[in-house]
Order: C-alpha cells, then sequence, then structure tokens
C-alpha cells in the first residue's frame, strides 16, 4: 500500500502546475535526440534513467531493471536487489553504484559491479521511499519519504539516521552551499544543517506560511532558490537564514519538474501552458545566468521526462508513465551550437573580475563593431555599449553589487559571467 500511495502521489505531481528556475534566454540548440531502447522489451509503463556508474547507464521500464555499456545503444536486463523491485533512484560515489529504493525491508543496497551482484548496508532505512542521494564531503546522504534523512561517512558501508532537530521527515529533494546542507520538506518548508547533519533547524524566514510544502532547494552560484508545491519562489543570498520572493523569467513558464547538476552544468525541465502542457528542457553552463533551450525534436506536449542523467558527453532523458511507448532519448552535449569559435579563441579576457569600478574587456575575436549587454541575473539589461577595437573600458561603478552576464551580439563568443563588488 506504502508503494502504491507513493506512485498515486508522483503522477498526481506530474499533473499539477509548478514552479521554475531564473534565466537568461540563450541559442536554441541544433543537435537532436535519437531514441535508444534497443533491448527494453516493455514501455508500457514508460522509462526513467535512474543513474549511472563510470561507464554504464542505469534505467528502469516496467518490472526491469537495464544497463548499457555503449552509451545507450543496446540495453540488457540485470537482477535489481531485490526482485521485481527496479528501484526508485541511483548515485555513483567511489567506484559505487546506490540503488535506492521502495520496500517494506532495506531501501539502499550498492554494486561495485554495474549490477552483476548487489550488496546490502548496515543501518539502511527500512519501509520507506528513498527519493534521492546528496554527497558533501565525505559523507553521502539519503533522503526519504518519512524517515528524514540518512548518512554514511564510510562510502555507504554503514548508514545512520540524521534527524536531530529535523521535525518533518518527508524530505523531497536536498542541497548544499559550502559546509551548508539544505532540506526541502512537504509541510516543513526547509531546514538547514552546519555541522554535516548532525543537527538541522528550520529555515523559513520570509517564506509564506502557505508555502511550506516544499519541491526543490537547489544552488545557482553563491545563492539558494526554493519552490512550493502551491507556487511560491524564493531566492536566499544568506544562506537560507532569509528568503525573498523570487520573481523568475517568463521563459520557463508555469513549472519546475527536475533540476540536476553535472560538473558544472545545470539541467532543468520545465513546465509550460499553452492550451496544453508541454515540458522543455534546458542547460547553463554559468551558474543560471544564461540558459539553452536543449528541447530540440523532444515531443514536448507529452514530454513528462524522467531522469536526466549525463555521461560519456551525452545527456539521457526518459519519458514517464504519462507517455509510455517513448522510452529514453539520448543527445550529445558537444554539438548543440553550429559555426563554433576555435577554443583557444572562444573567451574574451574580462579583468578585473570581480569588479569595483571598472572592467577590461579585450577579445580575440574582434572583426568590426561588436555589440555588448550587461544583464542581471533576472535578464534586464543593465548596461550595454560597442567595441570598436579589440579592447573596450566600461563603468559598472554604478552596478548594485552581486553577478551579472556579458553577452554579445555575435553568437558565436560565449557570454561571461562578471561579478561586481
Amino acid at each position: 500500500m506504502r508503494i502504491l500511495a507513493e506512485i498515486l502521489i508522483r503522477m498526481s505531481m506530474l499533473r499539477r502546475s509548478l514552479i521554475v528556475v531564473p534565466a537568461v534566454c540563450a541559442l536554441s540548440a541544433q543537435a537532436q535526440w535519437s531514441q535508444v531502447n534497443s533491448g527494453i522489451t516493455d514501455l508500457a509503463q514508460g522509462a526513467t534513467v535512474l543513474g549511472a556508474t563510470s561507464d554504464h547507464l542505469i534505467a528502469r521500464a516496467g518490472w526491469n531493471m537495464y544497463r548499457s555499456s555503449n552509451d545507450g545503444d543496446s540495453w540488457s536486463v540485470i537482477q535489481p536487489p531485490v526482485a521485481f523491485n527496479s528501484t526508485e533512484c541511483g548515485y555513483f560515489r567511489a567506484g559505487r553504484y546506490f540503488a535506492g529504493m521502495s520496500a517494506s525491508g532495506d531501501c539502499i543496497y550498492f554494486t561495485n559491479d554495474n549490477g552483476d551482484t548487489w550488496n546490502s548496508v548496515t543501518g539502511a532505512p527500512t519501509a520507506t521511499v528513498v527519493r534521492g542521494f546528496h554527497e558533501l564531503g565525505t559523507a553521502l546522504y539519503a533522503y526519504t519519504s518519512n524517515l528524514g534523512i540518512y548518512r554514511s561517512t564510510n562510502n555507504g558501508d554503514s548508514w545512520q539516521a540524521v534527524n536531530v532537530g529535523l521535525s518533518n521527515l518527508n524530505v523531497f529533494s536536498m542541497g548544499s552551499i559550502g559546509t551548508h546542507l539544505f532540506a526541502c520538506t512537504i509541510g516543513g518548508g526547509v531546514f538547514v544543517s552546519a555541522d554535516a547533519g548532525a543537527s538541522w533547524s528550520p529555515s523559513n524566514v520570509g517564506i509564506a506560511g502557505g508555502d511550506l510544502n516544499g519541491e526543490h532547494v537547489w544552488r545557482m552560484g553563491n545563492e539558494l532558490y526554493y519552490t512550493a508545491q502551491g507556487g511560491g519562489k524564493y531566492r536566499s543570498t544568506d544562506l537560507g537564514a532569509n528568503w525573498s520572493v523570487w520573481a523568475w523569467p517568463s521563459l520557463f513558464g508555469v513549472g519546475l519538474l527536475e533540476v540536476q547538476r553535472f560538473g558544472g552544468n545545470l539541467y532543468i525541465e520545465t513546465r509550460h501552458f499553452t492550451g496544453v502542457y508541454r515540458d522543455s528542457v534546458y542547460t547553463s553552463s554559468d551558474e543560471g545566468l544564461g540558459w539553452t533551450n536543449i528541447t530540440g525534436n523532444l515531443n514536448a506536449a507529452d514530454l513528462n521526462g524522467s531522469g536526466l542523467v549525463a555521461l560519456n558527453g551525452y545527456v539521457f532523458l526518459g519519458y514517464n508513465m504519462m507517455s509510455p511507448g517513448q522510452g529514453i532519448y539520448r543527445r550529445s552535449i558537444a554539438t548543440g551550437i553550429d559555426d563554433l569559435i576555435p577554443a583557444a579563441e572562444q573567451a574574451p579576457a574580462v579583468y578585473p573580475n570581480p569588479a569595483h569600478d571598472l572592467l577590461t574587456i579585450q577579445t580575440s575575436v574582434h572583426q568590426g563593431p561588436m555589440k555588448y549587454t550587461l544583464v542581471d541575473i533576472a535578464g534586464v539589461a543593465v548596461l550595454n555599449g560597442s567595441m570598436t577595437s579589440a579592447t573596450a573600458v566600461c563603468d559598472v561603478s554604478a552596478l548594485a553589487p552581486g553577478a551579472y552576464l556579458l553577452r554579445w551580439n555575435d553568437g558565436r563568443v560565449p557570454p561571461v559571467r562578471i561579478i561586481k563588488q
């Protein structure tokens, strides 16, 4: 019954209007997505990309668990940790792939041979749903639907609950900035820990009482963002001590379905309403100051993505139970924009950065007058200028401290992130 209830909750969540990420519009991608379902026999309930090891993808479809050693070109069935339970999520750390379960027994297992064999752990949460994992420093955390947060400091061999002060144990997501951990809960809003999870405190100053059913908490740069199931969107610049209402750009419509970070890149799936609900996928390489729409040829009318995962220069996305028959799609990360400038010439030199008063810009790709625009994190232009030579100096002394993005009218020149002190 617990598993069925969890499935019904998730189906309901897929249908509701969600929240959105801050961003600046960027170029549409040229690369296309391709289906990679060879070997997957049952897509009636959709598919989910669960995670990846160093060289294998892990996915589920129907009652089966699958792996691929060739970037999704072909898939083979593997035995899950518990028969007929294809797991809920996955995480790879230090040679081990951890599987989070929805089960009546133990809910964490790991494999160090890509799923050939599974190992039980000591102290795993039981009779719950492990929604995801989060890594900070030497510790790995698992967050659950009704038992709060568990921590391992020995690469997953043993786990223990770390819930002191965490008065709401229904944790939906986790994030971190520096040494601070953040837990997004359903019913209790945000909690913060500055001691590796040993103790937690509520972190809801500025969040309306009706917005304590959280959905996502995540970092962009040194700022924290939080969205609630009821539609609230908030931003904190002081490690969650205070929150302010955040007005997101219309580019991302009415909802935020998924937030993932792979290396230095952020990926999000968003929801729009244009007569029907349509989803889009975006990526950012500059902490949310600029976003590229990589939806491409995906069928946005029934995208309902389930599991964004990056591996070996590709990003993968599965269509979930709301869009059966679609399966798993793959897109090359490297082939997004045509006519790229050679790598040695890509990034203009901008200094000093951080800047106080004057900012010098030097570019090696100057081919005549080139216009630039400085935009803030909300996408509003705060300064415009032109480069009539390879070097320009602009006065930023009147700008408020914070992060900005320097953009160009030449789409081949990548934007540059600027910090004003």
